[in-house]
């Protein structure tokens, strides 16, 4: 019933981060944000998860787990009240990044409850449960969420997220002993605050990118701000008595190496869901059922693997399992690159969904286990709240970064086509118009309107429509690429790390 209590718990702090960027044409719809607002209004609930997830971990260690879960599940409930009432963008905004504060006091805590619950004969098996319910459930979940939306509108999704709340909630105060960590330890707000300002300013400035490029002063000096004030903040970890960020702990390769993967993972998995959600259903035109029915082997692969892996943890070594995981997960981002296109069908991506599922839980379930092991106990709350940190920021990274790079890449095909038509600056802004108009409307309907013939009107759209695909297809390789290099280090650096387990034992 722990287990039960604390994957409750999780299911509704990931329903809520991610429940966004399920319905951003809805939102797009009906509060028409611009570009750099979607991805700030997507991101900023994670960004400030990751941002102040060390201080919940802390916190949760020095004042109880369980209290801390209760407190921040309250806050999760009000936000989705205020978010279900919100008359803008920029309101949606501030309610997001209140909501993800009160998310980094419950999710690196209920992965501690867990890491301090079961002994390392269990922990495995219990975090191969984890994820794959979570994974399912997850995806069920998306399907639920598509339902509220498309059949009530975006604003009643947010009913989910309260329900599952109140239920966390009675499942907590019912089976869940308080626990914390040993005295002594003090709470780290300069840390917590130099890391929250550092990772806020640095995924800001990486969000305008869509609108202004990767190399405007609107990206590059907040980006930069934000760089050095986390330089700063692992200076001043590295001082202090109790830190929020355990910087003895990426000493371990286990948990050094853990941690960069999950990173990638995160930013790709993130990267995919948000990317081919909005696809389907912008370009294919799905409704938003349709869409998460067709992400939902994705989902269905995770969780039959991640049952899989926590069983062969024990049987197989540990590298052999994550790089295996890896290079699966990458190999997936490949074939779903050259699969997406404007007449895309379920049956072209079920084999590369399936990869990606299956890939992405052979590697993290080990790699959560061997990180998660690799701390003491007095420190499982700040493991656990590290972990979790660089999974939010993977994940807000995911929005922000691929939101950028679709943008520009789209961007620069489109115009691309359009110079080769022979097309100067003002008639690219006027066939941009007529695009929009298009896009909102139907090619007749614009046809009449402006006394453009539908043939020229079509090829604009189809103009469209392939920026629209080289933007997603290009940006797959980003993560694909970067994978595929992480896999050869983790190949030689977990080899160093078992050689080192082995001599010790």
């Amino acid at each position: 019933m722990v287990l039960f209590a604390c994957i409750i718990t999780v299911l509704m702090a990931a329903i809520d981060a991610g429940i966004l960027s399920l319905i951003v044409p809805s939102i797009q719809k009906e509060l028409n944000p611009s570009q750099s607002t979607i991805g700030l209004m997507t991101s900023i609930s994670t960004l400030m998860l990751a941002a102040f997830i060390l201080g919940g971990g802390t916190l949760g260690d020095l004042y109880g787990r369980r209290r801390l879960i209760l407190i921040g599940t309250g806050g999760i409930i009000a936000a989705a009240i205020l978010s279900m009432l919100a008359p803008s963008a920029e309101a949606l905004i501030g309610i997001r990044g209140m909501d993800g504060i009160c998310q980094a006091l419950v999710n690196p805590l209920a992965l501690a409850i867990l890491t301090i619950t079961f002994d390392s004969e269990e922990r495995p098996k219990a975090l191969g449960i984890y994820g794959a319910t979570l994974g399912i459930m997850g995806g069920f979940s998306s399907i639920a969420i598509q339902f509220f939306n498309q059949t009530f509108g975006w604003r009643s999704v947010f009913t989910l997220v309260i329900g599952l709340g109140l239920l966390s909630i009675f499942f907590m105060l019912r089976f869940v002993s308080e626990s914390k960590a040993a005295s002594g330890r003090k709470l780290d707000w300069v840390g917590i605050l130099l890391c929250a300002v550092g990772l806020f300013s640095l995924v800001y400035g990486i969000s305008q990118a869509s609108a202004v490029g990767f190399l405007s002063g609107a990206v590059l000096v907040p980006a930069t701000i934000g760089l050095v004030v986390l330089g700063i903040f692992i200076w001043w970890e590295g001082r202090v008595q109790s830190p929020a960020l355990e910087l003895s702990l990426f000493q371990k390769p286990a948990f050094s190496l853990g941690c960069l993967l999950v990173l990638l993972l995160s930013f790709a998995q993130t990267g995919v869901f948000f990317h081919l959600s909005n696809y389907f259903q912008v370009l294919l035109q799905k409704s938003p059922v349709e869409s998460a029915l067709m992400l939902l082997p994705l989902t269905l692969s995770m969780f039959v693997f991640s049952i899989l892996s926590g069983t062969l943890v024990n049987r197989f070594k540990v590298r052999v399992l994550i790089v295996a995981g890896t290079l699966l997960f990458s190999l997936a981002l490949f074939l779903l690159s050259n699969t997406i296109a404007p007449n895309l069908s379920i049956g072209n991506v079920l084999l590369p969904m399936i990869c990606l599922g299956a890939g992405y839980s052979v590697a993290n379930v080990p790699r959560m286990n061997a990180l998660l092991s690799s701390a003491p106990p007095a420190l499982a709350g700040i493991a656990s709240a590290t972990n979790n940190a660089v999974i939010q920021l993977g994940n807000a990274m995911g929005v922000a970064v691929t939101v950028a790079l679709v943008t520009t890449y789209g961007r620069n095909y489109y115009l691309g086509e359009l110079t080769k038509a022979g097309l100067d600056k003002e008639q690219m802004v006027r066939a941009t118009e007529v695009l929009r108009k298009v896009l909102s409307s139907d090619v007749p309907s614009v046809a009449a309107q402006f006394a453009i013939p539908q043939e020229k009107l079509e090829g604009l759209v189809g103009n469209y429509q392939a920026a629209f695909t080289t933007g997603v297809t290009q940006m797959l390789l980003v993560p694909a690429i970067a994978l595929l290099l992480a896999a050869f280090l983790l190949w030689f650096g977990l080899r160093s790390y078992q050689n080192n387990q082995q001599v010790s034992n």
